[in-house]
C-alpha cells in the first residue's frame, strides 16, 4: 500500500524541490510553451528561494510516496490579511498522478491552515481547473468567487475547516 506523506520543506530539501520543478515546467509547456535553455534546463521559478528565505510568509511542501519524492506544494500567505493563502503551485509526478495524492495533499494543507483562499490554473489547462473544482468543492464553504484575468482562472473561498473551527469557539 503506497502511504503519501507531505512535509514541510526543509532547508536540505530545497534542491530536490528545485529538480522537481525542472519536471513541474515541462510539464507546463504544453500550456506555456516555455523553451528549454542552452544548458538544457529551464529557468528557475524567480521567487523560489523566498520559501526558504521568508518562512512567515512562504511554505514549501515536499510530497512523498514511500519515501519516494512524489511533488511539493508552495504556500504563500497573501499580504492583505494573515490568515490569506495562496495556493501558488501544486505538483504531482506523472506516475503519482490519477491515486488521489494530489487531493490528499492540498486536503493536508487546507486542514493545516483553513482560513481564506485564492489559487488560480492556467486559462488553458483544463484538466488542472477540473482537479481544482473537485478540491475545492469539497473543503470550502460553498462560496467560491471565480474571475478570468489575464490568461488565468482564478478562485477565491474560504476554508469551511475554519468555520468549523471558529464555531467551536465560539461555543466554548
Amino acid at each position: 500500500m503506497n502511504q503519501a506523506v507531505v512535509t514541510r520543506a526543509t532547508q536540505a530539501e530545497k534542491q530536490r524541490i528545485k529538480q522537481l520543478i525542472q519536471f513541474y515546467i515541462y510539464d507546463f509547456t504544453e500550456y506555456t510553451g516555455a523553451a528549454i535553455q542552452e544548458d538544457g534546463t529551464y529557468r528557475p521559478m524567480p521567487d523560489i528561494d523566498k520559501y526558504w528565505d521568508d518562512p512567515i510568509r512562504h511554505h514549501p511542501y515536499l510530497i512523498t510516496i514511500n519515501g519516494e519524492a512524489a511533488g511539493f506544494l508552495l504556500i504563500r500567505v497573501r499580504a492583505e490579511q494573515r490568515h490569506y493563502y495562496d495556493f501558488a503551485h501544486l505538483f504531482v509526478m506523472r506516475k503519482f498522478r490519477r491515486t488521489g495524492v494530489g487531493r490528499i495533499a492540498a486536503e493536508h494543507i487546507f486542514k493545516q491552515y483553513g482560513g481564506e483562499w485564492e489559487l488560480h490554473q492556467l486559462e488553458n489547462n483544463v484538466p488542472a481547473q477540473r482537479f481544482w473544482d473537485k478540491v475545492i468543492d469539497e473543503i470550502s464553504d460553498g462560496t467560491v468567487t471565480v474571475k478570468m484575468e489575464n490568461g488565468r482562472r482564478y478562485q477565491r473561498f474560504a476554508c469551511k475547516l475554519m468555520y468549523k473551527l471558529c464555531w467551536f469557539l465560539l461555543a466554548i
